[in-house]
Formats: C-alpha cells, sequence, structure tokens
C-alpha cells in the first residue's frame, strides 16, 4: 500500500491501492472511488447530467480500462512526488505504449506510409446498454452472482464487474440529490425526467421512455458516447408504455445531447430471421426529429429489405431531401448473408446494426465492428511495379515480387499486384491482433463486460475472447485508383505495347517528369471505373472480390475471422497524398481519391445507373462490413415530389441487385464553390464523407475539393 497525500486522482490512488494484481479487480476500484469526486451538473437545455472527470490525469470512460495522461501528471508532479510515483506505476499499464512497441519495422512503415494500418485505436462498439434501463445494476448483480457460482476461478473478473456497479450506483445516488437540488434552485422543468428517474433508477428498472433515455444517457456517457445502434427495437417498448406528448419531448432532448456529444451510429428498422419487418412506430419519430433538427450527428442509418413499407421509404427520402445526408441505407439480402457466411446464425445476423461511420457488429453479442485496420489498394498497386519500394517515402515496404522488367503478361501483373494486396493484408492483420492482445492483457471494460453476451456468461472480459463472436473488419482505400491505374496499364503496356512496366515504373517514380506523353494518355483515357464499361469493372471485380475473400482466410486474435469493407472516414484524401503518383494520371502530391466502393470524384461521367451497374460487379456478399458507396445529387432535383421519386426507384433497384449501401449527399454546386470562399453563409451545410455525415465547412481543403469533385447527379 502506497501512502498518497494527495485526493485529486481517486480513480489512480484506488487502483494502484487495491490490494490485488487484477486490473479487473483494481479498475472497478478506481472507478468506485472516482465515483464519488467526478464532477455533476446538468444541461439547462436537456436536464441530462453531465459527467466531469477532465480534472483526474487518471481515468477514462468506463468502457475503455484504465488510461494516464502522462503529461498532466509530469505538470502536477511539480506539486507532488505521488504524481510521479503515479506516473511510474501506470506507465506499466499504457496500453497504447505497448502496442506500438509489438510493432516490427515493417508494420511501422506500412502505417506512417499511409499503405495501411491496423491496431492503433480501440473502436467502436454497440453493447446493449438500455439493460440498465431494462433491469438497472440490481438485475445485472443478479446475473453476475449467477454466473460467479458458475465460473470457479474467475472471482477478479466478477469482483471488477461488483464495484463497477458499486460506481454506476453510486453515481446514481449523486445525480438524484444533486437533480432535485438543482430543480428545486431553479426550477427546470427539463430536470423533471432526471429527478424521476434517478429517484430509482440505476438500481430498479425505468418506468417510462423518458426515464429510460435519462439513464440511457447517463451509462451512454459512463461508456465513452459511442454508437447507440438500433434504438427504434431496444426502446420501443418505453415508447408505447408512456405519454406520447412526454416521450417526444425526451426524445427531442436525447436528439440535442447527441448532437453535443458527436454521437456516432444510430440504427432503424430492418428485418428479423424469418423475413418480418422490424419497423415501428418510433422507426418514424426519429426520422422526423432527424429533419427537424437538421444536426449531421448521430449519424443515421436506415436497414432496408423487401418489406420495408412505403411509408417508411417515403419518410427516409423526405429525410435524404432535406439535406442532411441520412440516413444511410443498408440492404439486409446483402448483409446478412455476409455474416451468416462468418457463422454467424440467422437470427443474430439479422439483429445487426452499424457502429462508427458504418463499421457492422451485432448488438449487444459482439465486439466486431471496431475497424482494426485498413489496406490502400492504391499503394499495393504502386509496390507491384517498383517491387515494393515506396517512392514517397522513399524505402521499401512491399513484398519483393519481380522486377517490372521481369513480368512479361498481364496475368504475371496481376500475380504481382495480388502478392503486394496479400503483403500489406498479412501487417495490417498483425497488426490488428497485436492491438487486440495487448488490450486484452492491459485493459478491462466493465460497463460492455455487462452488457455483451457471452462476458458475464464465459467469466470473460469484453476484450478478452468474451463476446459471442469475435470477427475483424479490414477496410480498404484507393479502390477507384487501383482499378483506374490496373485498366490503363493493361492497355497501354500489355495490349497496345506503346509503353513497357519498366517505363511506367520509372514514369510514377518520377512523377511523370520526363515521361509527359505517358501522363497525357493515362490522364486522358477514359478507362475509369464507374461508367459501366466491361473492361475496368472486370478488373474491379477481380481487385476487389480477392481482397475480400483473402481477408476471410485470416484468424483474429479475438477468435473469429477478418472481412472487409470500405470506409475511408475522413482520410481519403491523406491518403491520396501520400500514395504518389499512380498510373490513373494522378501526380505526387494531389489528393483526390476514391472515398467509397465508386468512382474516384468526379471520374463517372455516365450517370448514376451505370455508376451503380459497376459497383454491381462486385460480390457484395463477402464483405462483412459497411460497404459503402457515396452519391451527390443536385437538391433542385431530388427536393421534387417527382425528384424523390425518382431517387426511391435507383435505391430500390440498386438494392434488388444485390448493393449492399448507399450514403446520399443532397447539395447544389454553387453552395458548395460558394462555401469554399464564404464558410460563415454556410455554416448548416452537411456532406456525406467516408460513410459519416459532417459540416462541410469544417472539413480540411482537400477533402472539401475532393467532395466538390464528386460528380453531381
Amino acid at each position: 500500500m502506497y501512502n498518497f497525500n494527495i485526493d485529486d486522482e481517486p480513480f489512480a490512488t484506488a487502483y494502484i491501492n487495491s490490494g490485488s494484481d487484477s486490473i479487473y479487480v483494481s479498475t472497478g476500484a478506481g472507478y468506485k472511488a472516482a465515483a464519488r469526486k467526478i464532477k455533476v451538473s446538468f444541461d439547462p437545455e436537456t436536464g441530462f447530467p453531465v459527467l466531469d472527470a477532465s480534472e483526474m490525469a487518471c481515468f477514462s470512460h468506463f468502457s475503455s480500462g484504465q488510461t494516464a495522461n502522462f503529461d498532466l501528471l509530469k505538470r502536477k508532479a511539480e506539486a507532488s512526488a505521488d504524481y510521479g510515483f503515479i506516473a511510474e506505476y501506470m506507465s506499466e499499464y499504457d496500453v497504447g505504449r505497448h502496442i506500438w512497441e509489438s510493432f516490427t519495422k515493417n508494420e511501422f512503415d506500412t502505417l506512417i506510409s499511409s499503405a495501411g494500418w491496423g491496431g492503433t485505436w480501440g473502436g467502436h462498439a454497440v453493447p446493449d446498454l438500455a439493460d440498465f434501463a431494462r433491469v438497472g445494476t440490481d438485475g445485472m448483480r443478479e446475473k453476475v452472482a449467477k454466473y460467479k457460482a458458475k465460473n470457479p476461478g474467475a472471482e477478479d473478473f466478477y469482483k471488477g464487474l461488483e464495484l463497477t456497479l458499486d460506481a454506476i450506483d453510486i453515481l446514481g445516488e449523486r445525480i438524484y440529490e444533486a437533480s432535485r437540488e438543482e430543480y428545486s434552485r431553479t426550477g427546470n422543468a427539463k430536470l423533471k425526467k432526471t429527478v424521476s428517474a434517478f429517484e430509482r433508477c440505476p438500481k430498479k428498472p425505468a418506468r417510462t421512455f423518458a426515464e429510460a433515455v435519462s439513464v440511457y444517457v447517463f451509462v451512454f456517457s459512463l461508456d465513452g458516447v459511442d454508437s447507440p445502434g438500433h434504438f427504434d427495437q431496444y426502446m420501443i417498448d418505453f415508447w408505447r408504455s408512456s405519454d406520447p406528448d412526454e416521450s417526444r419531448e425526451a426524445l427531442r432532448d436525447l436528439w440535442l445531447f447527441f448532437h453535443k456529444t458527436r454521437t456516432w451510429n444510430l440504427c432503424i428498422s430492418g428485418s428479423d430471421g424469418d423475413g418480418g419487418d422490424l419497423t415501428n412506430e418510433l422507426s418514424y419519430e426519429i426520422l422526423r426529429v432527424t429533419r427537424e433538427f437538421g444536426f449531421e450527428t448521430p449519424n443515421l442509418t436506415m436497414r432496408c429489405h423487401e418489406g420495408t413499407p412505403d411509408a417508411l421509404w417515403r419518410e427516409a427520402m423526405e429525410t435524404v431531401a432535406s439535406g442532411v445526408g441520412m440516413p444511410a441505407l443498408y440492404n439486409d439480402a446483402a448483409v446478412c448473408p455476409a455474416l451468416e457466411s462468418l457463422g454467424i446464425p440467422k437470427d443474430d445476423a439479422h439483429r445487426y446494426v452499424m457502429n462508427g461511420c458504418n463499421q457492422i457488429d451485432i448488438q449487444g453479442k459482439s465486439h466486431m465492428g471496431l475497424e482494426d485496420g485498413e489496406v490502400n489498394l492504391a499503394a499495393a498497386l504502386v509496390f507491384a511495379l517498383t517491387s515494393g519500394y515506396h517512392p514517397v517515402a522513399d524505402k521499401v515496404i512491399g513484398a519483393a515480387t519481380p522486377r517490372a522488367e521481369e513480368i512479361g503478361t498481364f496475368d504475371e501483373f496481376m500475380s504481382a499486384l495480388k502478392a503486394q494486396i496479400r503483403h500489406v493484408a498479412d501487417a495490417v492483420c498483425s497488426m490488428a491482433n497485436k492491438s487486440q492482445e495487448c488490450r486484452a492483457k492491459y485493459s478491462s471494460n466493465p460497463i460492455r463486460s455487462l452488457t455483451t453476451a457471452g462476458c458475464v456468461e464465459r467469466g470473460l472480459d469484453y476484450k478478452n475472447r468474451g463476446p459471442l463472436y469475435g470477427h475483424g473488419q479490414i477496410l480498404a482505400e484507393g479502390v477507384a485508383d487501383c482499378v483506374d491505374s490496373v485498366a490503363n496499364i493493361k492497355k497501354f503496356v500489355f495490349e497496345d505495347g506503346k509503353y513497357t512496366l519498366a517505363e511506367v515504373r520509372d514514369a510514377i517514380i518520377a512523377d511523370y517528369v520526363g515521361y509527359e506523353e505517358m501522363y497525357a494518355d493515362f490522364k486522358s483515357s477514359r478507362l475509369n471505373f464507374g461508367n459501366d464499361l466491361a473492361y475496368v469493372d472486370g478488373i474491379a471485380k477481380e481487385i476487389v472480390d480477392y481482397f475480400n475473400s483473402y481477408l476471410r482466410t485470416k484468424r483474429t486474435w479475438r477468435g473469429g475471422f477478418y472481412s472487409g469493407g470500405c470506409s475511408p472516414f475522413d482520410r481519403a484524401a491523406k491518403n491520396g497524398a501520400a500514395t504518389g503518383a499512380l498510373p490513373n494520371g494522378k501526380r505526387r502530391g494531389e489528393s483526390l481519391f476514391a472515398d467509397s466502393i465508386g468512382a474516384t470524384p468526379g471520374h463517372d461521367v455516365a450517370g448514376p445507373t451505370a455508376l451503380l451497374s459497376s459497383c454491381l460487379v462486385y460480390d457484395h456478399t463477402l464483405p462483412a462490413s459497411g460497404f459503402i458507396l457515396n452519391l451527390k445529387f443536385d437538391k433542385s432535383l431530388i427536393r421534387s415530389d417527382v425528384g424523390k421519386e425518382k431517387l426511391l426507384s435507383l435505391v430500390k433497384t440498386y438494392f434488388k441487385n444485390g448493393g449492399q449501401q448507399l450514403t446520399l449527399t443532397v447539395v447544389s454546386k454553387e453552395d458548395l464553390e460558394d462555401a469554399l470562399v464564404h464558410p460563415e453563409r454556410h455554416r448548416d451545410l452537411i456532406v456525406r464523407v467516408g460513410g459519416y455525415s459532417a459540416y462541410f465547412v469544417d472539413l480540411s481543403r482537400e477533402l472539401k475539393e475532393n467532395v466538390i469533385k464528386r460528380t453531381l447527379y
């Protein structure tokens, strides 16, 4: 036991003095001590509790286990040696340090060169946090006690959960007392639902939708403000048993909370394992409140299937046409088979939700949608030309495939490209697995363990193979840029013989200086994916399906398999610049890069039907992560009734033919161009970027240009 003379680091001091060498017990003890010190206040607009632990150098969201702000501890150490002791002790449990130290030089180079990355962050999750409103901590304690008796040897894990439940109860009591006092002092009517909820919650189940929302916000904040998931499904019973006006007010307050905290992905509707429709009255309410507020968050998604009601489709089109870029649309007929092929039972596959931008999870049953890594297919293409050399990074990063002079046929070149894809994918999966193992060893995730099936039952932490499904998701970057480059190589090198492969290699290394004719040929060839060209689309299918199939041979440390997807987030422009010159006519430093499975922005010139036709060549049941396609439509057309009907017809046709996902930006070219010059006039202008909605004026200049160049239909 260390004799501390400070009282402003309750998490750390209790963690260190827990009397246990188990991270589960230590973390639970830390949370219980911190629960007495966390600052509690209330948002006057919503009445929801606001929890602030920012003055503690050692703390984290309850989902993440221990963490330390070592810079803050260093500053504090000037006042007391206790802080220095904390820093030294907690450094052994610094998950990030252990992850970075585990990478090989090649893995590190792959990451920093934007050829690919893996395992460098904790990822998203969608636990069943509504359990706190449904059964309360009393119900959870009963479950913990039941399985503690069945799993001898896991006592420390269960002790950590019990201490965490103690912490949540302590905070609940503090919120109740503070909300009563605040309501008495201010008379703010918004506090009524908080007082009512915490008079009995979180120990006991909530009684109304407003109470359930208050409890949900409380636990959701503790968990780190991630993705609510299938909200209309787990909240519908509360909605139906409550006063409609009170519930609508609570929903509007919740939307303000989601916006202020930059909440991630909320899902509605879909089908069950028997093909029945899951739409309910809350599904419609959520679409309306999304349209009413016009926020860029939460990232609303709607699951679709053959039985989706026409009324819901039309409500969705109204919301899309309002310009919020939502809901993103997912096709159960593509997603569910992809999940089932990983061994997930049909009923659970039909429980899928999205988290983060658009990764896919089974709510409350999996830890697999966290975006484990990314492979830059365009970088793999460069490596196939250069035998693994990265011209921008000026080092060998890829595999030692044959030199360009040694490749005599297009098939041999494709073999080299596939070898480079495997090489980068192997590095990314290796990094991801090392990260998974480090997080299991050095962190504890009690809230997510309590609310994810398999963890309590098995006596295993959320990060330590506890959830029922532990698959992984590796995303593709630069899809069309790779495809267009290969198409040009096939035509100009292997068919026309105008250039040799070695000349193409030398040209991209030289950034086309001295190769101006080749640059002009590649730039103007119009062999661009997204225009319903069988020549190009066949290449796209071969590359992307190969990538997605290969990932399924790779095991996750969590006990599942990897699968593919495409969700570039805000990285497209950065990765485009980092990749360097390409045989599609891209020069070094240029940041224009594909931001979905569709065309490189502006390269699809044959209309939306042609783009969708090209994208349908992929096997959409191979990627079990979000396989996004971003489309941009002129608002003057889409906001008319005829325009909405045509858009709906386009979406339904794409899904009927096997497409997995669509995200839609509705905007005008004039607004986008004016927003570049006068951002103050367009603070509410929303666009889709790499799978999520964002305010256009908040994007980097390079991302803004990518969005503007995206074809406007």
